[in-house]
């Protein structure tokens, strides 16, 4: 199965969990394909608070500079707008990893 199919389908999954928690969701078309897209899924709660949301799926966790880079740029864009910078990781046969990254981007998961 190609890369980008895993990750549509994190994406996909993702996007249930958090309108099952009650959000309300978009998947952001094209993202992942060009430097237009700040991010996977922007998600409002019910308070108002906006996410970005950027998935990554992986055998196991490592950050390429186009990771870094692709993550430093969706938090300013989250800062420009007042929403939450939000990293969801799935790693191969375990559970989710939710990172607030307002305070940054961790060196390791």
């Amino acid at each position: 199965m190609a890369s980008n199919h895993k990750g549509h389908r994190k994406e996909r999954e993702y996007l249930d969990m958090v309108v099952e928690q009650g959000m309300v969701a978009h998947r952001v078309a094209g993202s992942g394909r060009g430097e237009d897209a700040i991010c996977d899924i922007i998600a409002v709660s019910s308070t108002g608070e906006a996410h970005f949301i950027e998935v990554k799926s992986r055998k196991k966790v490592f950050y390429t500079k186009q990771h870094l880079d692709q993550l430093n740029d969706m938090i300013e864009a989250a800062k420009k707008c007042n929403a939450k910078p939000v990293l969801a990781v799935k790693i191969n046969y375990k559970p989710w990893v939710i990172l607030d990254l307002r305070d940054g981007i961790p060196n390791k998961v």
